[in-house]
């Protein structure tokens, strides 16, 4: 990412289970609330309309015209706030899982995820040709680093990055069945914790030039990396030592030290082996970490969107003037460097380091600055 040219990001939009805008979902961040549905992974196995309807906080899900109305309505908000109207839109999801379901009394079934980004690009009126990514959990991230990357190439003036995730019997059954789901929610870097928790929620969040001579207040991208680990018969164990490169090699390209990051958003899943290799990561990269915090407590872990949820959230907060707490977490593990944020503190000016730590080995850090 060439230096002489940072995309900024403009401000977001969102929906999540704690309401339909920023400032709902920071006080609840503030207060590290967690969200309606707790009990979600206990529910038994169901017939797939009649689970996705009891289980939908944000009701859309069981209807394909309602997911595709809640899109159109997060990316216009977005749209409306970049200042040029030449956009390229990248959506990212990993909505494969609810997408192959018949969705609704009638049984309608939502489309590829290519197909919405289509229509949703139509509906826009972008000319451009849109970009859909499905890396798994770091869909969205990747997304982020892609639209950047185009910005700083002088590709398209500026970006919408999309993501949105929904409740899903497929994705559910199947985080069940390999025991990853934890009852009580996701509680990261916790001693007792015990798997994730499954949110869902609709982000989109702007990007265009900002030439780095020109300060003004905000967020700026200022670098970030993607590793893939290749992955053999042993599956999925998460790879600490490619979330270490992940890492690194973001600050190197955002031209940072990590004494120069004020405070780090984990990926924070919430599973023993995937909180354990992260903790790993950051201690072999920081030595002595600067604060840290996750969002999955509060969210549950929104899969794709995650990378556009996080971050949408993570900068309305550092907007309001504060790091966010780590809902979920209450009792440090003594096997873990990693003891999050139990309350919120003061965001100062510098650089953040957010990460999203993709299952299958797909391993994205992202570094923004922030100028209050």
């Amino acid at each position: 990412m060439p230096r002489d040219v940072r995309p900024r990001f403009t401000q977001a939009s969102l929906r999540t289970p704690f309401g339909r805008g920023l400032s709902e979902t920071v006080a609840a961040l503030r207060e590290a609330r967690v969200p309606p549905r707790r009990g979600l992974p206990a529910f038994p196995r169901q017939d797939a309309g009649d689970l996705t309807a009891a289980l939908d906080p944000l009701g859309f899900v069981p209807s394909p015209a309602g997911l595709r109305a809640g899109l159109s309505d997060v990316a216009r908000e977005a749209l409306a706030r970049l200042s040029s109207r030449d956009v390229w839109l990248v959506v990212g999801t990993s909505g494969v899982f609810f997408m192959g379901e018949y969705l609704g009394p009638s049984r309608e079934w939502l489309g590829s995820c290519g197909d919405v980004a289509d229509d949703l690009a139509q509906d826009l009126g972008l000319p451009r040709a849109p970009l859909t990514l499905s890396t798994a959990c770091s869909s969205t991230a990747n997304a982020l680093l892609l639209a950047a990357e185009a910005i700083a190439r002088q590709d398209c003036p500026a970006a919408l990055v999309v993501g949105f995730e929904a409740l899903s019997p497929i994705a559910i059954n199947g985080f069940r069945s390999l025991m990853l789901l934890d009852p009580r929610g996701c509680r990261p870097f916790d001693r007792d914790r015990d798997g994730l928790h499954l949110g869902e929620g609709l982000a989109a969040l702007g990007l265009e030039a900002a030439p780095a001579s020109r300060r003004s207040a905000g967020a700026i991208l200022l670098g970030g990396a993607h590793v893939c680990s290749a992955m053999g018969p042993g599956g999925q164990a998460p790879d600490s030592s490619a979330m270490y490169a992940a890492m690194a090699e973001a600050l190197r390209v955002a031209g940072r030290e990590p004494r120069d990051v004020v405070a780090i958003k984990a990926h924070g899943i919430g599973s023993a082996d995937g909180d354990h290799a992260e903790a790993a990561a950051l201690q072999r990269l920081y030595g002595v970490l600067p604060p840290v915090t996750g969002l999955k407590g509060s969210f549950g872990h929104t899969l794709g969107a995650s990378g556009v949820v996080e971050t949408a959230a993570f900068l309305a907060c550092l907007g309001a003037g504060f790091v966010p707490p780590t809902a979920g977490f209450s009792e440090p593990d003594p096997a873990l460097p990693v003891s999050p944020l139990r309350s919120p503190i003061a965001a100062g000016p510098g650089c953040y380091q957010l990460n999203f730590f993709g299952f299958g080995a797909s391993y994205v850090s992202l570094v923004v600055g922030w100028t209050p």
